[in-house]
Order: structure tokens, then C-alpha cells, then sequence
């Protein structure tokens, strides 16, 4: 626990040097039944072509320490279209180093938004990775907005199951603010291993 504390306490004042530098910053907590979670989304855009974010979790358990969870992604970006992308990403998770190279495709409403990606992972071997990210925030009232957010995360060797992530948020958003009630789910090797997580969340868009 003291870990994950000293890790969001220097992200968030690293980070918040630079967030009047046109960086977008996005941190997350969430307190589950089965562990406490922080995550976060940094991104920043050179121009209309070239971008590059940071996507980092950290999920330690209460009981069992060999069960946390960490993944840090960084990805370089090159927009294709307006819609299409390529990305190369590095970053480390369980059970350690991978390099990606994937073809995402994003599409943007009022209070919608959809993304998926699709390419290959190298971590001890190659899978194909699948990425899918659902947003809708629906206006309840003239300050509140409602918001539903699906991620999923799969990769496989064609074969059987590698890795698996799927994350559920519900809940209410007032300008940056947004708080509900969260699910994680994580599958590991053949789903040999399954992890879950039911609980809160707290997001604060910067």
C-alpha cells in the first residue's frame, strides 16, 4: 500500500509541472474489494500528426502481493487520417517487457466516443492484440453528464487466451469530476489465473 501511495503522490506532482503545457492528464483511483487501484492517461500532441501518451496501472492487493498487477504503456502515434492511426508502444507488465505495433481506429461524437486497435505484441513470443475502448456521457441535467466507459484488452496466439483485461465504469461526471462504481477483471496464461475487482472509482480529468 505504501508503494502505491508514494507512486500516485510523485506522478501526480511530476506531472502537474507540466500539465499547463498543453498535457492532458487523467488519474484514476479505484477501492475494490480484492485490491486498491490507481491508473492514469498522460498524453500530449507535437501537431496534428504526431502524438505520444502514457498509460500506467498499478494494482495492489491487500492479502497477497504476488497478485498485483502493473502495466505502463508509451506509445508513439501518427495519424494516418482523422480517424486512422498507427501506433508503437513499449512499456512493461506482467510478466514483463513487450513492444506493440497496432492500426487504431477512433470515432467522436457529442457524448460518444469508440476506439479500436488491432496488431501484433512481442513478449516471449507474439500474440495479437485487440483493444477496444466504449465512452458515452449522456447529459442528465444542465451540469451533469452520466458516464459509462468500457475497456477491453485481448491477446492471443490464435490459439488460447494470453492476456485479458476488461474494465466497467458507471457513474456521474460534473465538468472534470467524474465518480461511480468500477469492475476489473483480468485473465492471465489460458485464463488459468482470474482476477477480479468490484467497487469505486474517483477520475479527475486535468
Amino acid at each position: 500500500m505504501l508503494r502505491l501511495i508514494s507512486f500516485i503522490i510523485f506522478t501526480i506532482i511530476g506531472t502537474s509541472v507540466s500539465v499547463g503545457q498543453a498535457i492532458s492528464f487523467t488519474p484514476e483511483i479505484f477501492l475494490g474489494n480484492r485490491a486498491t487501484a490507481y491508473q492514469h492517461f498522460i498524453g500530449y500532441k507535437f501537431n496534428d500528426t504526431w502524438s505520444i501518451n502514457n498509460v500506467s496501472l498499478y494494482d495492489t492487493e491487500y492479502i497477497n502481493d504476488k497478485n498485483n498487477i502493473f502495466f505502463i504503456r508509451n506509445i508513439l502515434s501518427y495519424n494516418l487520417t482523422p480517424r486512422f492511426k498507427t501506433n508503437l508502444a513499449a512499456g512493461i507488465k506482467n510478466p514483463g517487457k513487450f513492444a506493440t505495433l497496432s492500426t487504431q481506429y477512433d470515432y467522436a461524437a457529442t457524448n460518444f466516443r469508440i476506439s479500436y486497435s488491432i496488431g501484433g505484441t512481442y513478449q516471449s513470443g507474439f500474440t495479437l492484440e485487440q483493444n477496444l475502448r466504449l465512452n458515452y456521457t449522456p447529459r442528465l441535467s444542465k451540469n451533469i453528464h452520466g458516464y459509462i466507459n468500457l475497456f477491453v484488452v485481448v491477446n492471443t496466439n490464435l490459439k488460447v487466451l494470453d492476456r485479458g483485461i476488461q474494465q466497467l465504469r458507471f457513474g456521474i461526471k460534473k465538468e472534470k469530476f467524474i465518480t461511480g462504481i468500477a469492475v476489473n477483471l483480468d485473465q492471465f496464461t489460458k485464463a488459468e489465473k482470474t482476477l477480479e475487482n468490484f467497487g469505486a472509482f474517483i477520475k479527475y480529468n486535468f
